[in-house]
């Protein structure tokens, strides 16, 4: 009997669960960005909790409230440069603290 060729079964993928960072790990990344950027801006719960409602994705919520709050900065830089620069801040800080968890 000729034996066909048999395809083994997939390896179970093991998932990262990666646990999302709470609002005050959130607020912490968003405030240690400005500061380190030179921005005079300050989140706290409620205007987070405001700017979570009104806009979903995060780089839009940035220049959202660059352009409601500090559209004066919008005469030296565009809404999109600075949201960027905000975010990849941000993202370091959660990763750094992410490393030290570890």
């Amino acid at each position: 009997m000729e034996r066909q060729n048999e395809i083994p079964a997939a390896a179970p993928v093991q998932q990262q669960h990666q646990q999302q960072p709470s609002v005050q790990q959130q607020l912490a990344a968003y405030n240690s960005a400005f500061v380190e950027l030179g921005l005079r801006f300050r989140w706290d719960e409620a205007m987070y909790g405001w700017l979570c409602g009104v806009v979903e994705c995060e780089r839009t919520r940035i220049a959202h409230y660059i352009e409601t709050y500090h559209a004066h900065l919008l005469t030296a830089y565009d809404a999109p440069f600075l949201s960027q620069l905000i975010l990849e801040k941000k993202n370091a800080y959660l990763e750094a603290m992410s490393r030290r968890a570890s």
